[in-house]
């Protein structure tokens, strides 16, 4: 049986495009050495079936991680949580263990979550339940814990502009 035309007409492509035809017996490279890398394969170095797998990858000036573009084999240099080399500021934010043993001081409000914590605050007072039920003035639906974290933020810093930090 013959095929119905609208069948035809909606398998084939609405526009053909003219590309230019390959010649099948006219290879390109996939690619091109750089002239340095020809140099250095002029000395080829042979793997050292006795040295380290890193130690071979390097003779070769190849990485032996490719994700990282510091030196072949780093050593970690990292500062303990009892180091007097670091502010307590700097482990607080680090989430390190402070020298006096306290954390860090939450940071103030933002502009806009002043105005909702605000608002909720100026309604409810200290009750987040009842604060977690209302969605008109809790948009975000913060959890009770996060509306306790957000209220004690919002009374730290009521009198305070958050914008201009003295000491």
């Amino acid at each position: 049986m013959g095929r119905s035309r609208r069948k035809y007409k909606q398998a084939r492509a609405k526009v053909r495009v003219g590309l230019p035809k390959k010649n099948p017996r006219v290879l390109k490279p996939s690619f091109s050495v750089p002239p340095k890398l020809l140099q250095s394969l002029a000395e080829e170095p042979q793997w050292d079936d006795q040295g380290t797998v890193n130690h071979n990858y390097s003779s070769f000036g190849v990485l032996s991680d490719p994700n990282s573009l510091t030196d072949p084999s780093p050593i970690p240099q990292t500062i303990d949580s009892g180091s007097d080399l670091e502010e307590d500021d700097l482990k607080s934010a680090l989430g390190k263990k402070r020298r006096d043993g306290r954390s860090a001081l939450p940071q103030p409000l933002t502009a806009m979550q002043r105005i909702h914590i605000g608002r909720l605050v100026d309604k409810y007072g200290d009750d987040y339940q009842s604060m977690l039920m209302d969605i008109k003035l809790n948009p975000m639906q913060h959890s009770v814990g996060t509306l306790q974290k957000l209220c004690m933020r919002y009374h730290m810093y009521q009198n305070k502009n958050p914008l201009i930090l003295t000491k």
